[in-house]
């Protein structure tokens, strides 16, 4: 996954998991830094490997399953990183995010279709639509399946337990 490494090590990626860390530092409910990133990766990956749709993803999309490993990876690190930017400017941070997610697809050499393809999951990852590309359905899933927010100490607090919890009971793989 070369393509994958060389976004975790480019200087913007890691600027703005940094940011995400600084505007999250105080806060007590769920964060958004790397190993969240990291977790919606792996659940994304697992979820579909275990529903057989990793070939169904492939022949859709024409790719490899190099390459549909290297899209599912690269949404899910990518689908964030614009919590900060949403901190400051009241925006939708999946818009935040595929906006700002582009430029670094591009320095870490994805295409325009592949770039497409996970800029469009990382949009749809907040909310469940009828009309959701089939990365962005495992992407939404993986974001919820993440946290444990039934073990939150901040559980009581949150605005988001009680559609979490419902969310949790509801998901479809």
């Amino acid at each position: 996954m070369k393509r994958v490494e060389t976004l975790l090590a480019n200087p913007v990626f890691e600027a703005y998991i940094a940011k995400n860390a600084e505007n999250e530092k105080d806060r007590k409910f769920c964060r958004h830094g790397f190993q969240h990133l990291v977790d919606v990766a792996r659940i994304t990956y697992i979820l579909m490997l275990e529903n057989g749709d990793i070939e169904k993803f492939t022949m859709t999309n024409n790719l490899n399953r190099r390459t549909a490993k290297e899209l599912i990876y690269a949404a899910a690190l990518l689908h964030d990183i614009g919590r900060w930017k949403e901190y400051e400017t009241g925006q939708d941070h999946a818009i935040l995010s595929a906006e700002l997610a582009v430029d670094i697809l591009a320095e870490t050499g994805f295409s325009q279709i592949e770039s497409g393809l996970i800029t469009a999951a990382i949009l749809e990852h907040r909310r469940r639509t009828e009309e959701m590309s089939f990365l962005g359905h495992y992407l939404f899933n993986a974001d919820k399946l993440s946290r444990i927010c039934f073990r939150c100490d901040a559980a009581c607090d949150c605005y988001k337990f009680e559609d979490m919890e419902a969310a949790h009971k509801g998901l479809i793989y």
